[in-house]
């Protein structure tokens, strides 16, 4: 049975004519959107160093991004590769098949996940800048 991987889930609602499909608008917010996914893959990775989650590198250049739908993006181990790293799971809950461990788990998606939920100075200035940039 697959584990449930760790995700991260930031949402931002758009409303308007500025943000339908065919406006340079939603193509700047797309382009935000990618920004502000990268930028969360690096804070992730950040986190797992050697003695910290890190003992080959295989979990931290396995996290990565990909895109969903048009506004929407997915931040996971195995993003990129398709399959997660095994323990991916395990480093970042501390459970094992479905059973806490004496290892509390390092918590890097939901730390991430939080920073990100309450800095929304950095995404509107990301997302801004994209959109100032299409309407120039």
């Amino acid at each position: 049975m697959a584990k449930k991987q760790p995700v991260i889930d930031i949402k931002v609602d758009l409303k308007g004519k500025y943000f339908s499909p065919r406006s340079n608008v939603h193509s700047a917010i797309k382009a935000g959107l990618n920004d502000i996914a990268s930028e969360m893959v690096g804070d992730v990775q950040e986190q797992l160093y050697p003695g910290h989650g890190w003992v080959t590198g295989r979990l931290r250049g396995s996290i990565g991004q990909r895109q969903m739908s048009s506004l929407t993006h997915e931040i996971r181990s195995g993003a990129i590769t398709g399959d997660p790293v095994t323990y991916a799971h395990f480093i970042e809950t501390g459970m094992r098949g479905g059973t806490k461990t004496s290892f509390r788990g390092y918590r890097m998606f939901e730390i991430t996940a939080r920073a990100w939920n309450q800095n929304h100075k950095r995404i509107d200035e990301i997302l801004l800048s994209h959109a100032l940039g299409e309407l120039k």
